[in-house]
């Protein structure tokens, strides 16, 4: 199927078009994102970030369960510590759980043969 504008034009190349304005798009707009927070968060930005309320923040704070500093009484937050924290609560697929089932698998036989 061709779109058709002032000129003619592929599907193919229409489909680039878009794919490239969008990437221009979301990258404007995660540079938007990323320049208003600054690398060291407080508390209330830190729960803004993290869609979390201050109360649960303060709990995990307390729990170490969050990577966090603390300055008197005040709690600070790097955001790239916050963001690693978020990616290691990744959830692994099927095939990446089974993948690492042979790996260990082949890796334990191979120990005992030995």
């Amino acid at each position: 199927m061709s779109v058709q504008f002032l000129t003619n034009i592929s599907s193919e190349e229409f489909k680039e078009y878009l794919k490239d304005a969008l990437k221009e798009i979301l990258s404007g707009q995660l540079s938007a994102v990323k320049e208003q927070l600054p690398e060291i968060l407080d508390i209330k930005q830190a729960g803004e970030y993290l869609k979390l309320k201050i109360a649960t923040l303060y709990e995990k704070t307390s729990r170490k369960q969050i990577p966090h500093f603390k300055k008197g009484n005040k709690l600070y937050f790097h955001l790239s510590e916050l963001q690693t924290w978020i990616k290691q609560g990744k959830v692994k697929t099927r095939e990446e759980i089974e993948s690492e089932a042979v790996t260990f698998t082949l890796n334990h036989n191979l120990k005992k043969a030995a």
